[in-house]
């Protein structure tokens, strides 16, 4: 305040800083990354360089803290920009590591070792040992904690002691053999960990450094406590506790009462252990650190379960349910709010697993009931709070001029996409390709960040009422009807639960846990996608593994059928079943699955619908209930022309295309490569028989009911129209990409070319299909894998579909995997006819198709007909 009110701003960002580092001590992530965002903004405009970096570097550390790397190797890289120009060389080479570290993170292997060996050659160049050794320990901590990398750590190890040991720096000799002794100790190498911590100990002792005496005996402790060894554990961990209360380390005194509680608990001594929780709670709500009170209140509930006080263990959860939902309710980015709750998903699942354990000792007292609430509150939180946002106009209400940078963000991001594949498609160096990749993602975390600004600059966004998950009572209301039954399935660590759910009742099941649910659903997907082909495999070779998956697949998919249906099937009757899914049984249609007990496919007695959430179909239903009808009936884009060589091009002629002519975006050709889907020449095959999809639909539909956009007219251009938004159903035939690193680069592929064969920017993304304006009945996405996406704990796929329900789809029909061009065509022609011609609901219509399709032998397989699943609205 005092700077503010002097004028002396070149102090604002610096102070800036200082309290983004007091909120992230805290635990409060989302004022700390608000907080060095500002910073960073300040220093920068008082150009304070030493503030710009410090800023930049605690922004990259607070993203990598929660998890999006993206953002965090955004801002590792602008700091080694900066350094770069400064020419500081030492500097660079720690920063390299930590861009190393964020490659390795997103999954690029080669990214990562090349940066790491770029960081030891410029420093051995310096000639700085101790910084060269001191570089060496921090990758081997890279590969120790975060890829349990276990040989690659011991050699960067090894390295670094070796420097150390010629230095005689007993110091930092110690912290390298501390390291050493947790990677054997994560070896399961009892022996030689041992050995190290001894030899780390003595060091310290011989230096006379009490504090990290101190903290090497925790750690021997807690190395016995891991392996079992608990009386030894528990006199190492008096004397670690002891020390730092002698030398007045609070720090100290609550890290080692943490890791006595756990030894107290594993002895099968809870009172003791709850005596130190309650100690370390008091002391985190003393200085206000909210994540800690949580973690401490979730591992007092789990002695107080593990005791059999299932009350005093729910009230405790409880507690730490409201510091989550608190925390959550904070963040601003939906981004950062979904990953926030990813790492909250333990409690839900602990709370759920409470609650359904004392319904088994009070089965009258409605805890099934409060469990099914949970469950609801631990899925789809993301999604609808999108919903609430679209409904409130949030985007379209924001101000020209932030949608104009948005749109012209969007242009930049859908034009460096396609540079990369140009570069990508030719000769090129690695270092070409990192910047191209660094650059799109740098423009991806811009687009977040504009995003966010979007929302809360518009003034509706705070007045918004937050949608609360449904209770028991609500679902039975808003969501049933008397034909229709409710199954929603809860994945845990150690179990599973069901519940099935009508209009006047209620009735929950345990089932396995979550490794056991998802390996069986994971054998069923790959025996069900068998027919896929793969690159250079022979006819026979083909014929042979196809035969060997439909001969295992009956006993695999009555496995998993026996597992999710078995304890119910009695209850189903021929119902409409609203299916909730979790984890791995988002991959499956679960209506291709037999009957417990038989071989008869769910399908034939069931129409199955596919909901992110209960309280997602409420928010729809509430959204779309006053919502006139669009004038007209269907707009279907199909067959676009992806390539210059396509006949269709204005003076076509065979011809051998040059390098350039055959650039295709790289995220497109990682996608679709080995599905042949991409000729070997680099183009995209055309799919002849959505041109036959359109024509069937058309032949069903009423005289001038719609449009056919075909050709060079299934553009993106149209697709991005408000042309589409006059339509009652909007179909896409085409090719799909699905980016499983950027789900925002995910989309629907349209015409790449115009008449004279010039190029066109064809590629409908995710982020495009969120700016849309499409109250459309329904969305049918007839092509590859459509209803996948980027899966996140607590959210379900991110994908297309989520796109549409925010563009105002009341329901969208898309596919599990990739389908055969054939087989959709003729799966689409049946069902609209049963829609359009016999006037059924989309959901019964598409069951019916489908059933037309299984009945007849060129089809039977489930590979052919089952792909597709409706999500949304069933009525």
């Amino acid at each position: 305040v005092l700077v503010l009110e002097t004028g002396y701003r070149r102090l604002e960002g610096p102070l800036t800083n200082s309290l983004a580092q007091l909120s992230s001590r805290v635990g409060d992530w989302q004022k700390a990354i608000e907080a060095y965002d500002r910073a960073l903004e300040l220093c920068r405009r008082a150009g304070n360089r030493a503030g710009e970096l410090s800023a930049l570097n605690r922004l990259a550390s607070a993203y990598e803290r929660w998890g999006d790397f993206q953002k965090a190797l955004k801002y590792f890289e602008d700091y080694l920009a900066i350094v770069r120009i400064e020419g500081d060389h030492k500097l660079e080479a720690f920063l390299l590591k930590d861009v190393g570290r964020m490659h390795h993170a997103l999954g690029d292997r080669r990214k990562a070792a090349d940066h790491f060996e770029r960081a030891v050659a410029i420093m051995r160049d310096v000639g700085d040992r101790a910084s060269e050794a001191w570089l060496l320990l921090l990758i081997g901590n890279h590969f120790l904690l975060t890829t349990r990398d276990y040989e690659n750590a011991l050699n960067y190890y090894n390295e670094s002691q070796l420097i150390y040991q010629g230095e005689k720096d007993r110091a930092h000799q110690a912290a390298v053999l501390n390291n050493i002794a947790q990677t054997y100790l994560n070896m399961r190498d009892k022996q030689r960990a041992m050995e190290n911590f001894e030899h780390v100990l003595a060091l310290w002792r011989a230096i006379g450094n009490r504090p990290h005496e101190a903290a090497t005996l925790n750690n021997m402790g807690m190395a016995y406590y891991d392996f079992g060894e608990l009386q030894k554990a528990l006199v190492l961990g008096e004397q670690a506790l002891n020390l730092h209360r002698e030398l007045g380390s609070r720090k100290g005194v609550m890290g080692s009462l943490q890791d006595m509680a756990c030894i107290y608990a594993a002895l099968g001594d809870i009172q003791r252990a709850t005596a130190l929780n309650e100690e370390l709670l008091t002391f985190w709500r003393t200085i206000g650190n909210k994540e800690q009170e949580a973690r401490t209140l979730r591992r007092l509930a789990l002695l107080e379960r593990d005791r059999g006080n299932l009350t005093e263990a729910r009230r405790y959860l409880e507690s730490a349910l409201q510091i989550v939902e608190s925390t959550r309710a904070s963040f601003t980015s939906p981004d950062l709010r979904s990953r926030y709750f990813v790492s909250a998903k333990g409690y839900y699942e602990l709370y759920v697993d409470l609650l359904m354990q004392l319904h088994q000792q009070h089965p009258m007292d409605g805890f099934d009931a409060a469990a099914l609430q949970a469950s609801e509150k631990a899925r789809a939180r993301s999604l609808l709070d999108l919903l609430v946002e679209a409904h409130a106009n949030i985007r379209r209400g924001a101000s020209p001029q932030l949608i104009e940078r948005e749109r012209a963000l969007q242009r930049r991001i859908n034009d460096k996409a396609q540079e990369q594949g140009q570069l990508l498609s030719g000769k090129h160096t690695s270092e070409q390709a990192d910047t191209v990749a660094s650059e799109i993602r740098t423009l991806l975390t811009t687009y977040q960040e504009l995003d966010t600004k979007i929302r809360i600059a518009n003034p509706a966004y705070a007045s918004l009422t937050r949608p609360s998950s449904l209770s028991l009572s609500e679902i039975q209301q808003q969501v049933l009807n008397p034909d229709t039954i409710l199954l929603e399935y809860f994945m845990g660590n150690e179990r599973s639960y069901l519940w099935l759910v009508t209009p006047d009742s209620i009735s929950s099941y345990m089932l396995p846990k979550r490794a056991e649910i998802g390996a069986a659903a994971r054998s069923v997907r790959d025996l069900l996608i068998a027919r896929q082909p793969v690159p250079s495999e022979t006819n026979n070779q083909y014929r042979a593994r196809v035969a060997a998956a439909d001969a295992q697949y009956n006993k695999a998919a009555a496995a998993l059928s026996e597992i999710l249906f078995g304890q119910i099937v009695s209850q189903l009757g021929k119902k409409r079943l609203l299916i909730m899914a979790d984890g791995a049984l988002q991959y499956i249609p679960l209506g291709a699955l037999p009957a417990p007990g038989g071989d008869r496919p769910l399908i034939l007695d069931h129409e199955i619908v596919n909901l992110p959430s209960a309280s997602v179909l409420a928010v729809l239903r509430r959204d779309t209930a006053e919502r006139a009808p669009a004038a007209r009936a269907i707009a279907v884009l199909a067959d676009p022309v992806f390539d210059k060589n396509d006949m269709r091009i204005k003076g076509y002629r065979t011809r051998t295309l040059k390098g350039s002519e055959r650039s295709l975006a790289i995220d497109l050709q990682r996608a679709l490569r080995g599905f042949d889907l991409v000729r070997d020449e680099g183009t995209i095959s055309r799919l002849p028989f959505t041109r036959k999809e359109a024509d069937a639909i058309f032949a069903t539909a009423p005289p001038g009911a719609g449009m056919k956009a075909v050709d060079f007219n299934a553009n993106r251009e149209l697709a991005t129209s408000a042309e589409l938004s006059r339509y009652r159903i909007v179909h896409f035939a085409t090719h799909a990409l699905l980016n499983g690193e950027h789900p925002e680069l995910s989309g629907i592929v349209l015409s790449l070319v115009d008449e004279h064969g010039r190029s066109r920017d064809g590629f409908l993304r995710l982020h495009d299909i969120y700016n849309l304006n499409l109250p459309a009945e329904m969305v049918v996405l007839s092509a590859c894998k459509t209803g996948l996406g980027k899966e996140i704990t607590g959210e379900g796929l991110i994908g297309l579909t989520r796109g549409f329900m925010y563009a105002g789809a009341k329901r969208i029909i898309a596919s599990l995997w990739k389908v055969d061009d054939w087989a959709t065509a003729e799966l689409m022609k049946r069902f609209y006819k049963k829609m359009l011609v016999e006037k059924l609901s989309p959901a019964a219509a598409l069951r019916a198709a489908q059933i037309e399709m299984l009945r007849q032998p060129k089809w039977r397989a489930p590979y052919y007909w089952a792909a597709f699943t409706l999500q949304g609205e069933p009525n």
